[in-house]
């Protein structure tokens, strides 16, 4: 029965006790957006304590991250989840990373992706989207029309030109 309470005793220290330090996941970028205005990229990494700082760079190391939007999200285990988001044209060398420096030594996780501009599907603006579609609407009505009135026409000729023919 006493290592039953042992147990219990050590366990509720385990929970007390604050978390000091976590090194989470390494960061993943991911390509959310490729158009020719740029790219829109994401980096996330899970289970950090502290809270860790992100930054962007590009392929000569220049920091990127004025131009981003950074959130951080606190688990129920007291765990951060970093996550953030990058509006860039074509990056110098083709290169971007994603960094998670954390603790008081500036330790660093570093991501790197190679961003190659065309190699994916070009999106369009809505306005080209919707000409697209009522193009495509417009001429399938006027085929609908068209078979329409051949199928008529058919059927009308056939009514007058073939008349049966009565033998007395």
């Amino acid at each position: 029965m006493q290592s039953l309470l042992e147990h219990l005793v050590v366990l509720t220290v385990l929970h007390i006790c604050p978390l000091h330090a976590a090194i989470g996941s390494t960061p993943v970028i991911s390509l959310v957006e490729d158009t020719r205005y740029g790219f829109k990229v994401s980096c996330v990494s899970r289970g950090w304590y502290p809270k860790p700082d992100l930054q962007w760079t590009d392929g000569r190391g220049a920091v990127l991250t004025a131009e981003s939007e950074t959130r951080e999200e606190q688990d129920g285990e007291g765990l951060y989840t970093v996550r953030s988001y990058l509006r860039t044209p074509e990056p110098e060398g083709g290169q971007i990373s994603c960094v998670i420096k954390y603790g008081e030594d500036q330790g660093e996780l570093r991501s790197s992706a190679k961003i190659i501009a065309g190699q994916s599907i070009p999106s369009l603006p809505g306005w080209q989207v919707s000409n697209i579609l009522l193009s495509a609407v417009f001429i399938s009505l006027l085929l609908l029309i068209g078979i329409s009135l051949g199928i008529w026409r058919r059927c009308v000729w056939r009514r007058y030109k073939i008349r049966p023919v009565r033998l007395v």
